[in-house]
């Protein structure tokens, strides 16, 4: 059983969490796009992207990489006149993304009257169209197989070539990956026969299938133009003890950022939203975290947001309770 799936993941150990990136903010921005030509047919490429919100909701809202001129024109050609509301992201002077919202009316019923080599593929992507679970805030245990493409039949799909280039331009980003959700799917070997993995494996490099523990669906699919690594943090690199300087609390929250609380202007909390006066700085590189002296330091820009896990929040919110019983605070 499950000869299609790879009995390894490789293993990167790392000493050190990785370090958010805060630049560039101020050179990035979205300009509209007014597109002239109306939709005259509908493309296995526009199909592919139109399926979401044409099957499962009109929310959806897609974002092509579209760095590569030849892309580029593709996505205007072929996907973009399908959508009312046309976005461009430009950063630092270059055209880095399409967003693509509001599917036509005209086009949801071209969608419905074409049959294009994609179809069958998304027919099984999506086996239903209730979306309702997965965006339902339960916790779920994901286990992770990694695909062997080379032991899948390949699904052989006409006509599908600019939907391929599309979908490589997101293998060619510095993270170089890409993930759908499928719906339907169970893991088990039943599911080397799908035609949407086996169309997939004939041009991602690499698959992975991120499986619910409990349920054995699949929740996720991954591709990727590199193969996937399991990142190991030694103890080296995780959060140091929170510590005091003065009044004031540095929490250490990880990938070389610290929260800076003033206790003496603080009472106790029960959530984090509570806190009167609390900065972000990031660590200089090289810098250790019980050499950080926020007097010295610049916090980050306001607006920018960290979300964290309920369990850190907690974790959190405990320790400032306690210092603030150790600091006699109001």
């Amino acid at each position: 059983m499950y000869e299609w799936i790879k009995g390894y993941n490789l293993v990167e150990y790392s000493g050190q969490a990785e370090r958010m990136d805060f630049g560039g903010h101020e050179s990035f921005h979205m300009e509209r796009l007014e597109l002239e030509s109306p939709p005259v047919g509908m493309t296995a490429a526009a199909q592919y992207f139109i399926a979401q919100q044409a099957w499962l909701s009109d929310d959806f809202q897609q974002m092509i990489p579209a760095d590569n001129a030849n892309i580029r024109e593709l996505i205007l050609a072929e996907v973009a006149p399908h959508f009312t509301d046309v976005k461009q992201v430009i950063r630092e002077g270059n055209i880095e993304t399409i967003y693509l919202q509001e599917l036509k009316p005209e086009s949801r019923q071209l969608f419905v009257d074409t049959h294009t080599g994609i179809l069958p593929v998304l027919e099984d992507l999506y086996r239903h169209h209730d979306i309702r679970d997965s965006f339902s805030g339960v916790k779920r245990k994901i286990v992770n197989y990694v695909v062997d493409p080379a032991a899948l039949e390949p699904y052989e799909t006409p006509g599908t070539e600019t939907l391929q280039a599309l979908l490589n331009a997101y293998l060619e980003l510095p993270d170089g990956e890409y993930a759908l959700m499928p719906l339907g799917w169970k893991f088990d070997d039943h599911l080397q026969n799908s035609s949407a993995l086996r169309f997939f494996a004939g041009w991602a490099p690499h698959l992975m299938l991120g499986v619910d523990a409990d349920t054995d669906e699949v929740i996720i699919l991954h591709m990727s133009g590199k193969e996937f690594t399991r990142e190991v943090l030694l103890n080296s690199a995780r959060p140091k003890p929170p510590r005091r300087r003065g009044s004031y609390l540095y929490v250490d929250t990880g990938h070389a950022l610290v929260n800076v609380i003033d206790l003496s202007r603080q009472s106790h909390i029960k959530a984090w939203n509570e806190l009167k006066d609390v900065k972000v700085y990031q660590l200089p590189e090289g810098m250790d975290f019980t050499d950080f002296n926020h007097e010295t330091a610049e916090p980050l820009p306001a607006g920018i947001a960290f979300l964290y896990d309920q369990d850190s929040l907690q974790s959190m919110i405990g320790r400032v309770n306690q210092e603030l019983e150790d600091f006699g605070g109001p």
